[in-house]
């Protein structure tokens, strides 16, 4: 019941607070003006981060792909530099031995170096070919007959490598060995770490079957396949990043949200360099708060401060409409005393020049307006009165006047009464004597019959005097 209460208590101030609906309203407008500009606003800065994202990643791929091709064009280089030197030597197997050690000392970036022959290149020296005959590298190698990089899958290896390998063609131009120079994974995750764009971001090179060259998480793994992670969203992230195209895609890795943005890694063009397909893939997987966490952090803050601002915005507008509308207010008491019967109720002058100066100006000169016809017909009903009073009084004369005529004509009737009904009876007697009365005798009767006449005759005179007298009163009177 005290819910109810308060909101028809609520409803009713709102109906009657002309200043807090004005109010409302404006804000209203105006919120909606601003949500639609904020709209606008955070579409195209969302937009721009998200282009910006994109920039970032591409520039960051670009960066990580010069800085391991920087790597594995070192290691070629060094590889086809020490092969011309090596050509006259290869019956030589101590410096064939000495080549290994000078190419690992040369360069920096190769962590170890292989010769292997096939079997029966050297008699006395099988360590050079009994180790290597049956690794993927040196078959591999060479059968295609060509220069490759390659995962060696090597499980003698003190740490995980990538490996260059260089046939060695013997003078009728057949393979007869193959130079293989291992560069350290460690080495390229550690050049990819130092190109990542945001710290929670993750890079990773592929091999055209989905192994890791470079793991995200820097995991030194042997042979670290993309599609043994778990969940098939990560899958199909894979299968896009080893097609060949360069795009991005969302993607959630244990429970956080991730784009994923990703190219085929191509070598720099140059010149006597052979320029294989390798079929390895870079990606960059960017977290969602990083790319977007600046952007949601301006949100909840214009958030904070368009609500803190559209309060105080409601309230300004209501102390303003408040003050500016009082007048309104007052002139409503006003017009609430004057339907009372107040009409001689003061009414403030104002100077204000605009709406509502002008209609309380008009409403002081209205208030005037109907004291003044007020004034006139309560002057106009004291005159009515007064007249009323004056035909009461005239009535109550003419009232009694009449009550004394008609006293009058009934004592003047019963006056006449008396001697008509001698008359009566003497004119009876008269007719009733016949010629056996005596003269005497009628003449008795008839001078008592003419006695009782001249007394009415005496009665009308004295009644028509009287009526005489009173017309010419009124009539002097008048």
């Amino acid at each position: 019941m005290s819910t109810r209460t308060n909101t028809l208590f609520s409803f009713k101030f709102y109906r009657r607070n002309l200043s807090l609906r004005l109010s409302i309203r404006v804000v209203a407008a105006m919120n909606l003006l601003l949500m639609a500009t904020l709209l606008v606003m955070f579409l195209v800065s969302r937009r721009t981060m998200k282009y910006d994202a994109l920039t970032r990643a591409s520039q960051t791929l670009e960066g990580a792909m010069v800085k391991v091709d920087n790597i594995l064009l070192s290691v070629e280089e060094t590889a086809g530099n020490m092969y011309f030197h090596m050509l006259p030597q290869l019956h030589d197997p101590d410096a064939m031995k000495d080549y290994c050690r000078r190419i690992v000392e040369t360069n920096q970036y190769i962590t170890d170096c292989k010769i292997a022959f096939k079997p029966g290149f050297y008699a006395n020296q099988e360590e050079l070919t009994a180790d290597s005959a049956n690794q993927v590298w040196y078959t591999r190698t060479m059968t295609d007959c060509v220069p490759m990089w390659m995962n060696p899958q090597d499980t003698t290896a003190t740490e995980p490598v990538i490996a260059f390998c260089l046939p060695i063609q013997g003078s009728d131009r057949q393979p007869v060995g193959v130079l293989r120079m291992d560069v350290s994974i460690s080495l390229l995750s550690g050049a990819i770490a130092m190109t990542k764009p945001t710290p929670n971001a993750y890079c990773a090179l592929l091999d055209n079957e989905g192994t890791f060259i470079v793991h995200p998480t820097g995991e030194q793994l042997m042979a670290p396949s993309a599609f043994s992670l778990p969940g098939e969203s990560i899958h199909q992230a894979v299968e896009s990043i080893l097609s060949g195209r360069a795009d991005y895609m969302p993607l959630n890795i244990a429970g956080m949200d991730f784009y994923v943005f990703y190219k085929p890694f191509e070598r720099a063009n140059v010149p006597n360099r052979s320029m294989e397909k390798l079929g390895w893939s870079i990606a960059v997987a960017m977290s969602k708060d990083d790319i977007f966490g600046e952007f949601y952090m301006l949100f909840n803050d214009v958030v904070i401060i368009g609500l803190a601002g559209m309060l105080i915005l409601l309230l300004s507008c209501w102390i303003i409409l408040y003050l500016r509308l009082r007048p309104l207010k007052m002139l409503t008491e006003k017009a609430m005393h004057i339907a009372d019967g107040h009409y001689d109720e003061p009414i403030p002058k104002t100077w204000n020049r605009d709406e509502i100066g002008s209609l309380q100006r008009n409403f002081i000169r209205m208030r005037r307006a109907v004291a003044s016809k007020i004034g006139e017909l309560e002057q106009l009903t004291d005159t009515i009165q007064e007249h009323n009073k004056e035909l009461q009084k005239a009535y109550r004369q003419a009232k009694k006047a009449d009550k004394m005529k008609t006293a009058f004509l009934h004592h003047m009737t019963n006056q006449m009464v008396a001697p008509a009904q001698a008359i009566d009876a003497d004119v009876t007697a008269l007719c009733t004597i016949g010629d056996k009365a005596e003269k005497s005798d009628t003449v008795q009767l008839v001078d008592h019959i003419q006695q009782n006449g001249n007394n009415i005759t005496l009665v009308l005179n004295q009644l028509l005097n009287q009526s005489e007298e009173d017309m010419r009163k009124e009539v002097e009177h008048e």
